[in-house]
């Protein structure tokens, strides 16, 4: 019973599907990246310079209490 199930299943439409998945998937991932910020991105291309362990992106408090240490 289930070979029948199978054989008589039409997969000529999944390829489409994929490609058309791929692409969302992609372009939302470089719509991501040109949304990023000047600061975001230098920062995440620091990452591989740098010795010290940092968070690429802080937290909102943590960036509130930085701008409060430069007003300062």
């Amino acid at each position: 019973m289930l070979k029948d199930v199978v054989s008589k299943l039409d997969y000529s439409n999944f390829d489409e599907i994929a490609l058309v998945l791929f692409a969302l998937s992609f372009g939302a991932i470089v719509w991501g990246a040109f949304r990023l910020s000047k600061e975001a991105t230098d920062r995440f291309s620091a990452i591989p310079l740098s010795d010290a362990v940092q968070d690429p992106l802080p937290m909102k408090n943590e960036k509130a209490s930085n701008m409060k240490e430069v007003q300062e």
